[in-house]
């Protein structure tokens, strides 16, 4: 049974479900295959691929940090936000980009309103379909967690940041917020994501290596967690308090809260790979 994590190395220019596509390609029939955390088109970088049933945990990893490379271009404006959208141009870049200061806001926990060529749903319905349909529609405000933003280059009208941030945390929208504090707009050029959760670029393979011998076990992600031994089977529904896997020769099962939220039987649970 074909089951686990894959590291992907997107390409610029594919859909997160294009990669999934290829991804599936690549094991046995009917084999099922889901992404963690979509990655826009024209990005790069980290896409981490569940494999077999651990497409069934996706839901249910610990929530992980993320971090990216972004490169931004002032005095320009987008209705996506980003290069690959209808530009206009903006105001004037200022003579002398102050950067520092104007990112001392972007630092901690703020509320920002979302791109609106998003996935995230209004109304049942997807915020890019909206948006693709020419629907007018505001989407609220909503915590941004960034732990930290850095300068690595500069220009007169382009600056390079690497973005340390929580999930949820769209790029595109620090690329608005920070030319509009400017005054000249600014939209997204190229994102790079180096991490997403316990996945770094480092070690992504490329679509071309992809092989059942680049799996990380389903349980890869709760590797470093204590874990529970299961004195009975089946597992009970709760148990008071627990977070993460616990463990019966049968099988394994995931609690949250207490609460029981999965459990299969018949695999290693083996937490050592």
């Amino acid at each position: 049974m074909e089951a686990g994590f894959l590291n992907i190395l997107k390409p610029p220019g594919m859909t997160s479900h294009d990669v999934v596509y290829r991804v599936r390609r690549y094991f046995p029939k009917g084999t099922k295959v889901g992404h963690l955390g979509t990655l826009d088109p024209p990005a790069a970088g980290v896409l981490p691929v569940a494999v077999g049933f651990a497409t069934r945990l996706i839901s249910h990893l610990p929530e992980g940090n993320k971090a990216y490379l972004a490169e931004i271009a002032f005095g320009w404006r987008s209705d996506t936000l980003d290069e690959a959208g209808v530009l206009e141009a903006g105001g004037p870049v200022p003579e002398h980009l102050d950067l520092e200061n104007h990112l001392l806001p972007f630092q901690s926990t703020i509320m920002q309103v979302p791109p609106q060529v998003s996935a995230l749903r209004q109304d049942g319905k997807r915020s890019y379909d909206r948006a693709r349909r020419g629907e007018q529609f505001e989407l609220p405000a909503r915590p941004a967690y960034y732990h930290g933003v850095q300068v690595v280059r500069q220009t007169a009208d382009t600056a390079t940041l690497r973005v340390a941030c929580g999930p949820g945390t769209y790029i595109r929208s620090l690329a608005r917020d920070l030319g509009e504090s400017l005054g000249c707009g600014a939209v997204l050029r190229f994102l790079l994501r180096l991490q997403s959760g316990d996945f770094h670029l480092p070690q992504a393979i490329r679509l071309e290596e992809v092989a059942a011998k680049h799996l990380l076990p389903w349980h890869w992600p709760w590797r470093d967690q204590e874990h529970l031994e299961l004195k009975q089977w089946p597992p009970p529904p709760q148990i008071e308090g627990w977070q993460g896997l616990a463990l019966h020769p049968k099988g394994a099962a995931l609690y949250r809260d207490g609460e029981k939220v999965w459990a299969r039987e018949g695999i290693d649970g083996g937490t050592s790979a």
